[in-house]
């Protein structure tokens, strides 16, 4: 284990001591491979990875990163929603592929690798720029729970409208509406899964602190491998063709995975000031 995970993790280590046995199979799994470099450390012993992007390295423990070597793909700027800075991903239809794929993506935690487990929860707070993320049809993903093939979990936009998409096998996937992107504001939203194919299956979504949508049931595939969490921007649309948008930018802050004891305070940003644009939810 590294240097970096010890330090977050050696004191949930030390408190499973007093844990009882039956919560044995949602303990925390300390993630193998990070790097002991951090460009913010956890605000609490529950959070297995933070990127605040207010140090030298961003994304330095992060598991990979999937963009372009072209220098709009990944930056380092303005504006942010803590600090002084967030990471502006910048995807154009005329971009090379990248893995096989029109992405600029990062992936935060394996599950293969261990680094989570079956309880997790995540976050992230989103910047939609008006003159970068114009109202298109074509679908972009922003996040995908992955395992194989298409996700079995994803938040994605279309028509301006985000979208939660899950499901235990790709035929029953459903897509949920969570309301308007409104644009030139963040959006802070997060996810507790306990990532599983069958009934025990669940996940609950908070966006800007208000809780908006609870799904019982599978939301993995069964194939025992549990899914990577990839944040960015996907548009497999322009891997074949164009669309009516050349261009999509976007800004993320303060992403955070917890363990399976952390709590929605872990992973909510104090202080911050949220949006307060009301968002029509259509269900």
């Amino acid at each position: 284990m590294n240097l970096r995970l010890r330090y977050l993790l050696t004191p949930v280590l030390l408190g499973a001591i007093t844990v009882s046995c039956d919560q044995k199979e949602s303990d925390a799994i300390a993630p193998d491979g990070f790097t002991a470099e951090s460009s913010g450390l956890a605000t609490s012993a529950n959070l297995l990875y933070e990127e605040t992007f207010e140090g030298s390295n961003p994304f330095s423990t992060a598991h990979s990163v999937e963009v372009g070597s072209w220098a709009h793909a990944l930056q380092y700027t303005s504006p942010a929603f803590q600090g002084a800075k967030a990471a502006r991903f910048e995807l154009r239809e005329s971009d090379p592929l990248v893995k096989n794929g029109t992405r600029a993506e990062v992936t935060i935690v394996k599950g293969s690798e261990g680094h989570i487990t079956k309880n997790a929860w995540y976050s992230f707070a989103a910047y939609f720029p008006a003159d970068g993320f114009v109202k298109e049809e074509d679908t972009d993903l922003i996040n995908q729970w992955h395992q194989d093939g298409d996700p079995s979990a994803s938040i994605r936009i279309k028509n301006d409208r985000f979208q939660f998409r899950v499901g235990s096998t790709k035929d029953n996937r459903q897509t949920i509406d969570l309301g308007q992107v409104t644009k030139d504001t963040w959006h802070e939203f997060v996810l507790h899964f306990v990532h599983s194919p069958g009934s025990d299956g669940l996940v609950e979504i908070w966006h800007n602190g208000k809780k908006i949508y609870t799904h019982n049931g599978g939301n993995m595939y069964d194939n025992g491998i549990l899914p990577k969490w990839k944040i960015g921007i996907y548009k497999d649309t322009w891997n074949e063709e164009a669309t009516t948008t050349p261009k999509r930018v976007l800004y993320y802050d303060n992403v955070r995975v917890g363990g399976a004891n952390a709590t929605l305070a872990d992973m909510t940003s104090g202080g911050a000031t949220a949006p307060t644009t009301f968002i029509d939810r259509k269900y």
